[in-house]
């Protein structure tokens, strides 16, 4: 979804909010995810997970409500950062999941290697993680939305 689409998407969202109503709105940041392996020898960062788009969705997401926030249609009254974890039992798994999930996404051949040495070479279990940063907003709005604004 374009910015243009997000910037409606909200738009809409807020002129259904009641008095006092809020918008929860998630997105994950810019940040390409880090990819870990966990075991019992401890939590190895092996690389980042890449996209074809550069993360371009998550860039227009951060757009689209800084728009709404700058045309004082919205505001963040809270906002947390926070990790969230894809977690899978192998270095497949991670790939098949990516695969059907997130098109866009693929893993640099360093990285791949490094993943490969280092669950090789884990004691014990291990799984291949993906840490992402997110952040959740808490958005009211100001005023009246029957104003449309133009992204």
């Amino acid at each position: 979804m374009k910015t243009e689409g997000m910037v409606h998407a909200l738009e809409k969202a807020a002129s259904c909010l009641n008095q006092g109503g809020v918008i929860l709105e998630v997105h994950d940041l810019v940040d390409p995810p880090r990819i870990e392996v966990h075991s019992d020898n401890g939590e190895f960062f092996a690389g980042q997970l890449l996209s074809e788009d550069n993360f371009e969705d998550y860039r227009q997401a951060d757009n689209a409500l800084n728009h709404l926030v700058a045309a004082g249609l919205l505001y963040s009254d809270q906002a947390f950062i926070f990790e969230n974890y894809i977690r899978a039992d192998s270095f497949d798994s991670l790939l098949k999941y990516l695969e059907e999930e997130w098109e866009s996404a693929y893993i640099p051949d360093a990285t791949k290697d490094r993943v490969i040495k280092l669950v090789a070479d884990a004691s014990g279990d291990s799984e291949v993680v993906l840490r992402m940063v997110s952040r959740i907003n808490l958005l009211r709005k100001f005023g009246n939305m029957s104003r449309h604004i133009n992204p």
